[in-house]
Parts: structure tokens; sequence; C-alpha cells
């Protein structure tokens, strides 16, 4: 059995408790700062970043042991012929002796080494497709204590231990914080991270898991095609399955509560903000200094209503994909296909102030990454699937050639754009032209017509449900069959199409089991009266 690392994420609580590790983690971040702010400063006066950790830590060291001992003796020289360089490693070692845990801050180094070699990453990628970035990225720079919301520092096994069903890490000399783990919890614990967001601290145990990767118990496929008020629509080629729907009102509506709330907060802050710029001279310093408070309150609170949203996420969407991939392994799935446009829809869109509040907080990425984790678990393949024209193309036309024509039309698009840059007329009435006749060739071929949530299918004369016609697409065009198992039996495909069971998202989590996709009830005449009709034999519930 192979094994994988888990974390289990405990929140810490107790005012006390809270206090010791948050100033530690601010006094951490201190540290980092005062180390960006050095390199950064190096690198304007010299030309290039010191990001040798083993420099790095020789730095704040007694004594240099390391092998560069000429780089460390030249690097050490260069810092003290500049007073600011010299001042900020005076105070590295200050902070570094006020911190009293060395492991945590050579973790503080590593993460600084790692953030600026991923910079010079991104860099690299920039400079050879900028289109794919909204800016071009910026080297890390020290973040305001009274403003984060965000940060983790790992430990090691120099600094932590285990008794029994607790878990034991060390903050600073002689000062421990214990954590209870579950019972028993018999797994080998390789390290752990101190963990802030917003106003919440967290203990991230990481440990090893024997993942027993279990086969599946049939060959049938399932098409995804993700959405805002109807967060999943699946369409399966498991002829015995109806299609279902769960609901993403819920989700919205949270989030639009959450924006809701933050802007009445964020309205306060500024109106104390600009009262203090224009009325400071006249106001007292005891005024000035409750009005200060009050701000510092207030963005307390915000920090606060930010961690209760992300914890609301996190625990909705591990409910979301474990349920899904739970449903999906009982009936029989061997591979998922999920429809990607609504996270490529989501770079630098504009989609109006409603529908930005409503769209662009969902984390449909996050979801996504969530379903490949828990369906590796039973061995079941997931894959992201380019879902341009699904939701528009008939069942019954070739969705994989309105695919291609598709590629070709945007890439004319990319021309045209190019083109008109340039302001090379005779060129751009030609691409003007091939584009029309391409728009025109996937119109015919579309043989369908989507409006709101209804497809009017020109072969059938049916109606269907666009989502529903988008799942059956994105699976078509995942398994790259343009005709299913199903579609044999037409009137199994117009249940599957028009008649899903809908689920609300409290009623998906708790009412909704891998067992009931089975059968339709315990009555056995209920089943046979089911297979003779098929507008009922594929009901998941």
């Amino acid at each position: 059995m192979p094994l994988v690392k888990r974390v289990l994420s405990i929140r810490i609580a107790g005012k006390e408790r809270k206090q010791k590790v948050r100033k530690l983690i601010l006094d951490l971040v201190h540290f980092k700062n005062l180390l960006i702010l050095l390199i950064r400063r190096y690198r304007e006066l010299y030309g290039y970043y010191p990001l040798n950790e083993s420099l790095l830590y020789g730095l704040l060291a007694k004594e240099y042991k390391g092998k560069y001992q000429c780089e460390f003796n030249e690097l050490l020289q260069n810092i003290k012929n500049d007073k600011k360089l010299t001042e900020f490693l005076e105070n590295l070692k200050d902070q570094k002796e006020k911190v009293e845990n060395p492991h945590l801050v050579q973790s503080v180094i590593r993460n600084i080494v790692r953030d600026f070699n991923n910079y010079f990453k991104s860099l690299d990628k920039y400079r050879e497709k900028p289109k794919r970035f909204r800016a071009k990225p910026k080297p890390p720079k020290p973040k305001k204590l009274r403003y984060l919301i965000d940060f983790s520092v790992e430990g090691n096994a120099n600094i932590f231990k285990v008794e029994t069903d607790k878990f034991l890490c060390k903050l600073r000399n002689g000062r421990w914080l214990k954590v209870k783990l579950p019972k028993n919890f018999g797994y080998k614990i390789t390290s752990f991270r101190l963990k802030l967001l917003a106003d919440d601290l967290y203990v991230d145990v990481v440990y090893k898991y024997p993942l027993e990767i279990k086969e599946p118990k049939g060959n049938f496929k399932a098409g995804i095609d993700l959405g805002l008020d109807e967060l999943l629509a699946i369409v399966s080629d498991n002829p015995n399955l109806k299609s279902f729907i769960v609901s993403g009102k819920e989700l919205k509506a949270f989030n639009q509560w959450f924006s809701k709330e933050k802007a009445k907060l964020q309205s306060e802050i500024d109106k104390l903000k600009n009262e203090l710029k224009k009325k400071g001279e006249d106001l007292t310093e005891k005024q000035i200094k409750a009005i200060r408070k009050q701000i510092r309150d207030l963005e307390i609170k915000l920090k606060i209503l930010s961690a209760h949203r992300r914890r609301r996420l996190n625990n909705d969407l591990h409910k979301i994909a474990r349920k899904v991939v739970d449903l999906l392994y009982e009936t029989g799935h061997k591979a998922i296909y999920i429809g990607i446009n609504a996270l490529e829809s989501k770079n630098g869109i504009n989609l109006g102030k409603k529908l930005n509040q409503e769209f662009v907080s969902i984390p449909f990425r996050k979801l996504i990454e969530l379903i490949k984790y828990k369906a590796k678990e039973f061995g079941m393949e997931v894959k992201e699937v380019d879902e341009a024209y699904t939701s528009k193309t008939s069942p019954f036309a070739d969705v994989l050639k309105n695919q291609k024509l598709g590629k070709k039309l945007k890439k004319e698009i990319e021309k045209l754009e190019r083109l008109k840059r340039e302001d090379n007329q005779e060129k751009i009435a030609k691409v003007e032209k091939k584009i029309g006749k391409l728009t025109k060739e996937i119109k015919k071929k579309l043989l369908g017509k989507r409006k709101g949530n209804i497809f009017r299918d020109f072969i059938s004369g049916k109606i269907f449900h666009s989502d529903l016609v988008g799942a059956l697409n994105i699976l078509r065009v995942g398994a790259k069959l343009l005709r299913l198992s199903f579609y044999g039996n037409l009137k199994v495909l117009f249940v599957k199409l028009c008649n899903p069971r809908r689920f609300k998202l409290m009623e998906f989590f708790y009412k909704v089991s891998p067992e009931s996709v089975k059968w339709i009830g315990g009555s056995r005449h209920a089943l046979e009266r089911a297979r003779m009709n098929g507008e009922r034999a594929f009901t998941i519930a």
C-alpha cells in the first residue's frame, strides 16, 4: 500500500493559547520582512539577489562553517559597506533572538528563497507569453503586520512530539502548544504547520496515510457541467442512472451575503479614514486615538468575516466533492469529465457588478481539484475538458467537429486583433470574411438553439435542459464518442436530458446515499413497473 501525505487541520481555541501563537507568527513575519528588505536592498546595490540558503543562515550565526567561505566573506563585506544593509542585518539578528526558535527561522528563510525562485519562473513565463498574465510579476515584498491575514510556517521533527492522543509543538524556549488528536490516530506524523487565516489559527499536522487505491466497480463514464444556480449538472452513460443537478443557489446566496457585509464594513472604515484626513488637524489626540481604535476593530471584524467565508466554502466544497465521487463510484463509474470554461471565463472578465459578485467568487478550481483528489482513492480518472459549444450543440450533432471549427475561429479572431493593432486594412477585410464564414458554418452545425436553461433541438424537435445537454456533450468530447451506449433507446436519452433529479445543497449532503441511487424503492412491483416504463427506470432515489 503506497504511503501518501495527508493533512489534519486542528483549529486552535482559547484566548491565551491563540495570543501565544499569534505573537510568535507576528515575530516570524517581522523577521521575514526584514530579510526581504535586506535581499532587495542588496540587489539594488550589487545587481543580484543573495539567495543561497547556506549563506543566509551563516549571516545570522555566530560563525560561518559552510563550504561557501569565499562567497560568504564577499557577501558579509558588501553588507558592511552599506549602512542600511548593516542595520537590517543587526535587526535580523535581534529578531532571531526574539523568536527563540531557530528551526522556524530556518523554515522562514527557505520559504523566502522559494518565493523568489517562483518569482523568477513566473518572470520567464511572462517573457515567453505575456498575454497569459494580467500584469508583470513582481518580486516578494514586506507585508504590513496589521493587515496580515494569511501566513504559515512549517516545523520539522526536531520541534514536535506525540504523547498518546496529544500533539505538542515547540513555540519558543520552554513553551509548547498542546492540541488533541482524534481517537485512535495511529499514523506517523512527519511535520506540522502553524497557520494564520484571518482571525483563525490552526495547527496542520502532516502525516503518512496508507492509501488503498480501490478498483472501479464498472466502466461507466460521467460528464459534469459547472454553473452558478446549478452548480453541478451530471449526466452518466449508465442507463440505470438518472441525470441529476446539484443547486448552487445556497453558495451564491452566501457569497452575496458576504459581499454585502464586507461592503458595509469597508464603507464604515473608509468613512472613518476620510474623517481623519479632513478633520485631523481639528481633532485632539484622544479623539484621533479613538477613531484609530474604531478602524482597527472594524478591520478585525473584516478579517473574521473573511475567515468565516473561507471555512464555510471549504467545508461545503469538500462535502460536495466527497458526495459526487461516492455516488459515481457506487454506480460503477471509471471516468469523470469536467468542463472547464467556468474557470477560463473568470480570468479578467467583467460580467457587470451583479454577475461578478456571484460568479467570480465561486472557487470552481478548488472544487475540481477536490473531485480529482477524492476520485484518485477509488481508481477513477478525472479529466478536464474544453466545453466550447457543448451546451449549444445538439446531442445528435458532431460536437467534435464544432470544437475544431471553434479553435479555427478563435485563431482567426486573435489574428484579427493583431492586424488591428498593426492597422493592416487589406488583411483585416480578408480575416473578417473568414470569421463570418466560420461563424455561419458553426451555427449551421449546432443544430439547436439555447435560451437560458432551455435547449431547443432541431433534429428531434424536443426541448432539453441546456446544462444537461452541456454535460452530455462534455462526456462525448471527453470520451471522444459521437454516440454513447444508451443512444439506441431514445426514451432513455430523453429522460436523461429532460427529467433530472434536483437536489438542494443540504438535501444532497444528508439525504442522498450511494445506496439510494441503485433502486427507486424497496418494492419489487415498483421496480418491475420502472423497468417497463423508460421514464421511471432511471431514477436516482
